[in-house]
């Protein structure tokens, strides 16, 4: 092995705040008895959630780490799984179990240290009576049983299932809510998009301003309210003088999923408004459901497939986006959502298992998705949701374990931040392809089983565990970013088009042959790797005795459109 040469810098800076202790994303409960702690380089299980929920659930831990509460729709469970005591929200006898609600949001009270704000939405297709409104309640953690020293939490008398109110004093539905940290400490926002407008409600330390939100017009094609499907998601802070978020506004406009519509606007956390410097629409059947990446360069949608869409280089002239996973025939993912280090996963309702996108924050050819990567155990399964990330944590920090080892790497372009030691050793190899920068607050080590090879692009420096100040420079106003339209929609019935058509058995020495449901073929061509012509037909069955081993192209023609699939002859 050559000797990389590895360049350690030390920045010696008395304003950086060193958060280390940033805890209070460790552990997420969500689905049904899934729980994962996020403490550690990898997701341990835990297996004592009580948790049952179809959809919405959130979580929150102190800022070692330690859980506090999490929450579904019915009620809100203290650290012992119990439901506190005058935790029970929404019984299930007041609702149909076959539904749920879309979105809930936990935020610090920044008047009472003690205290949590728990935001709950509706049911998105239960009549909007008292018990279905936007509603708050807040937990008060010195309160209740006192187990080992240290109170169990309990809601607040008197302010349990709080209604929120708009701007005429209405209390109001939406299957929609997110969290994001205010312009100043100390100070958030929760955002409620609700008819063809955006609600802002600031929280500070005079407390919720219910009844006195910031009114921004969302201009979306169809109103969202009783009967639809919609969410809404925020980006992690960016460095732009006019504004500071993305938000993602996702709608289902049809039950059967035939349209989809995911608007990207640009958000000032100052004022708490939408502003006009950034516009994106994805038109699509099913993408759905969305997530932006750490640096806020990407934003990711799944459902049946999951696209990357590159947020920075696209233009009005030329959006940029990419498909990087298709679910077999069946299939799908229900919900999707980044953790406290940058990771995302992705749920599939009824799986044991987490997905993962791999090399989330450069957009490239290098994204892809682990369909199975995190595994939730035993009689734990994932359902429609996972816990949003409670904010200011996220947005204003970036989350730092303290130790890290390394024994391969399984992404092409990383960038590692760590609170005291990086350790690689094993196998760990960096190819030609990669592109490495590994960041700790006290050493870098290089154990024996390390090889750099040459023409790999590694970078390793000491430093305090926070964003470089120059993260998000490339976030500059571009007038080239507004009124941007993407129709993925053309890209998913390709994709439609493909899973409907089996191709049997595959590989094959003999014959290969073609269902296409009840669809009529039109006529087929082989091809081989180069593109050249090897047969022609319009049969449901190919004769690949005579042909070479080999990969080839098969091109069917139905319905005036070619599907191409990928056979082999063994």
């Amino acid at each position: 092995m050559k000797t990389p040469k590895i360049l350690f810098l030390i920045f010696i800076n008395l304003g950086y705040n060193i958060l280390f202790g940033q805890g209070e994303n460790d552990n997420w409960y969500f689905g049904d008895k899934a729980a994962l702690n996020f403490s550690g380089a990898t997701p341990t299980v835990i297996n004592n959630s009580a948790l049952s929920s179809l959809e919405a659930s959130g979580s929150i831990s102190d800022s070692n780490g330690n859980l506090l509460f999490y929450v579904s729709r019915e009620y809100i469970y203290n650290r012992q799984n119990q439901a506190m005591p005058n935790g029970t929200l929404y019984p299930a006898a007041t609702y149909d179990l076959g539904t749920s609600n879309q979105q809930l949001a936990i935020v610090k009270n920044p008047a009472n240290s003690n205290q949590y704000f728990v935001f709950m939405t509706p049911i998105g297709h239960e009549p909007l009576g008292p018990n279905n409104r936007i509603t708050y309640s807040i937990v008060d953690m010195s309160l209740g049983s006192v187990v080992n020293g240290v109170p169990l939490g309990d809601v607040v008398q008197n302010v349990k299932n709080i209604h929120v109110t708009d701007n005429v004093g209405a209390n109001f539905g939406s299957e929609a809510i997110t969290a994001v940290a205010g312009a100043t400490n100390n100070t958030y926002w929760i955002l409620i998009p609700n008819g063809n407008n955006l609600y802002s409600y600031m929280i500070d330390n005079q407390g919720f301003s219910n009844g006195n939100p910031v009114v921004s017009s969302l201009n979306v094609p169809n109103t969202l309210g009783p009967g639809n499907f919609y969410s809404i998601k925020v980006s992690p802070r960016i460095n732009n003088p006019n504004f500071t978020n993305y938000i993602c506004i996702s709608h289902w406009n049809s039950p059967t999923g035939e349209q989809t519509n995911n608007r990207v606007l640009s958000f000032d956390a100052v004022t708490g408004t939408i502003t006009n410097d950034y516009s994106l629409v994805v038109n699509g059947i099913f993408n759905y459901l969305p997530e932006f990446n750490s640096n806020s360069s990407v934003l990711f949608l799944a459902n049946k497939s999951v696209f990357a869409i590159d947020l920075l280089g696209s233009t009005t002239g030329n959006v940029n986006s990419m498909q990087i996973f298709t679910y077999p025939s069946g299939n799908s993912y229900t919900a999707i959502q980044r953790n406290k280090y940058g990771a995302i996963y992705l749920t599939r309702s009824g799986a044991t298992s987490l997905g993962q996108i791999n090399n989330p924050n450069v957009f490239s050819s290098n994204m892809n998705v682990t369909a199975n990567a995190v595994n939730l155990g035993n009689s734990q399964t994932a359902k429609y949701g996972l816990p949003q990330l409670i904010p200011a944590f996220e947005t204003n920090y970036y989350q730092c374990m303290n130790d890290l080892v390394l024994t391969s790497e399984s992404n092409i372009s990383f960038y590692y931040r760590v609170g005291k030691t990086i350790t690689t050793k094993d196998n760990y190899i960096l190819s030609p392809r990669h592109n490495i920068t590994m960041q700790a607050g006290e050493t870098i080590s290089l154990l024996p089983g390390t090889h750099i090879q040459n023409g790999a692009n590694y970078h390793a420096f000491i430093a305090p565990c926070q964003r470089i100040p120059d993260d998000f420079s490339r976030f500059k106003s571009n007038n080239n970013q507004r009124g941007m339209v993407l129709n993925l929609d053309i890209e998913e019935r390709k994709i439609l088009d493909n899973m409907a058509i089996n191709i049997s058995p595959n590989p094959s020495s003999t014959y290969i042959n073609i269902d296409s449901g009840n669809e009529k073929i039109a006529s087929w061509e082989l091809l081989d790797m180069s593109g050249k012509n090897i047969l022609k037909g319009n049969s449901t069955q190919i004769n690949v005795q005579s042909l070479p081993k080999a990969t080839y192209l098969l091109n069917i023609n139905i319905n005036n459109k070619t599907i191409t699939k990928k056979v082999i002859v063994k």
